[in-house]
């Protein structure tokens, strides 16, 4: 049984390639460092190792057959830089010496497609492109292409050595999760209002797996193999998270210029604040310059056929759910006729108000103080609206108001034709009925899109029930 080695066993690649090569017979060690959580229940070898320690890497590596060296530092900050030069560059080194002094059978790389699409360089883009090393890089790119050059001079010399170009890589198994991964989850929760022209290439994790175990058994050493799937335009992505979450997309889309300025003040808020980079001036870039990618090499010497990218974001967001780590909120359906109704309402409650105060005497001031408590109530009771689906329960928000229904008390949902009821922002309405010690409760509410809400009610009211039921003991005899 030959033996596995992967580094970067914890993260998303990795740790659906250690669960391909069990299923392909193969004996399993990964080298971890600190998080161990998405392969705990393997029935793998674990030993504990650094990049940086090129003796640590070579007790794992003893008896290997294959090395799948994965592990490295992902950011798409410049101030990073550091810390990526060290870990992607400096560790690579250390793994390339620490695969002569084990005599691995053979190693594979995971490079990146980055490593590859130089900004301005020539479209379409395959395993003969040579960019130049002076640059325009991004840190992430500059590092993953100068470890790329180390892996192949190391084959040159005479290590059997075979490089893959993962291109942006979704689906199921993202624990940390991934910046895609991340992108998704953000998507579902409401949390993004626009997209920026542009587009790239998409594969499914599991294709990268496959792929690799590949290149591992019968790639070419000494070669490189892109691992891509399809490229989707920004608006085609929208529509695919749309369609995968429910939720609907945002129909705005800012032009590459304003992107790349709002790009530059969001790197030093980021760089400022500590928080997670979610796009930056490089990446902006990277999206606009739109090329596209080809993996014939790998189909033709590999036998490499990925799935559609579609696939891999629905089943990406399903894994996200079922881990509790993806939260849809829902935001309220708007109608021209009862905003413009609402709008009204509020502009006579709060200006009357508001003019009776300093214009009327008397009585008449205390009738507009009133029309102004009631115009502030029913804004602060009526805006924002969101409907919040979680995994145990749906919170209803309707300004300062409340209302947390759990899945598995709700006895009905349906459509209702009741014209009028808080939240008003539309007459198309769904009325959610519940059981509450004993007690019938419902609410009417104007979520949108309706039927995607309504699906996902029944889902987790279903999924819900089956928890708190448990199995069925069995009869006996």
């Amino acid at each position: 049984m030959t033996l596995a080695v992967v580094t970067g066993a914890s993260g998303h690649i990795g740790n659906n390639l250690v669960r391909l090569l069990l299923e392909h017979g193969y004996r399993v060690r990964v080298l971890v460092h600190r998080n161990t959580a998405p392969i705990e229940a393997l029935p793998v070898e674990t030993t504990v190792g650094d990049l940086l320690d090129t003796e640590s890497l070579s007790r794992a590596f003893e008896g290997a057959g294959y090395v799948f060296h994965l592990a490295g530092f992902v950011s798409i900050l410049e101030s990073d830089a550091a810390a990526m030069e060290r870990i992607n560059i400096e560790g690579t080194k250390n793994v390339l010496e620490a695969c002569r002094s084990a005599r691995v059978e053979r190693l594979v790389y995971a490079s990146s497609i980055e490593a590859l699409l130089q900004p301005g360089g020539p479209s379409p883009v395959d395993e003969r492109v040579e960019p130049k090393p002076e640059g325009p890089w991004s840190a992430y790119s500059r590092t993953k292409y100068m470890a790329t050059r180390m892996v192949f001079e190391a084959a040159s010399e005479g290590l059997d050595a075979v490089v893959v170009y993962p291109t942006a890589v979704v689906g199921p198994g993202d624990y940390r999760p991934s910046l895609l991964g991340q992108t998704a989850i953000d998507f579902a929760a409401g949390k993004i209002p626009c997209f920026v022209e542009g587009s790239f290439d998409f594969v499914d994790v599991r294709d990268v797996a496959a792929g690799m175990i590949a290149a591992a058994e019968r790639g070419r050493s000494a070669q490189g193999y892109i691992l891509g799937g399809e490229r989707l335009t920004t608006r085609e992505l929208a529509r695919v998270l749309e369609e995968a979450t429910g939720i609907e997309a945002p129909r705005m889309f800012l032009p590459n210029r304003l992107s790349m300025l709002l790009a530059w003040f969001a790197a030093r808020y980021y760089t400022l604040t500590g928080k997670t980079a979610r796009f930056t001036p490089q990446s902006i870039r990277m999206l606009a310059d739109g090329r596209t990618v080809l993996h014939r090499k790998a189909h033709d010497e590999l036998g490499y056929t990925p799935r559609r990218p579609e696939q891999a974001f629905r089943e990406a967001v399903t894994w996200f759910d079922e881990k509790g780590m993806l939260t849809r909120v829902f935001r309220s359906r708007r109608d021209a006729l009862p905003v413009a109704g609402a709008v009204l309402f509020l502009l006579l409650c709060i200006g009357s108000g508001i003019w009776g105060l300093f214009e009327a005497a008397g009585s008449d001031r205390l009738y507009a103080l009133g029309a102004l408590l009631v115009g502030i109530a029913y804004l602060a009771t009526n805006w924002p609206v969101s409907y919040r689906a979680g995994k145990e329960e749906l919170l209803v928000r309707s300004g300062l108001l409340r209302f947390r229904i759990p899945w598995k008390d709700i006895t009905e949902v349906r459509h209702s034709r009741v014209p009028i009821s808080a939240p008003g922002w539309s007459f198309r309405r769904i009325k959610i009925c519940w059981q509450n010690k004993g007690k019938t409760n419902s609410i009417l509410i104007s979520p949108w899109p309706l039927d995607s809400f309504m699906k996902l009610c029944t889902i987790k009211r279903n999924d819900q029930r089956k928890s708190t039921q448990g199995p069925h003991p069995e009869q006996g005899d």
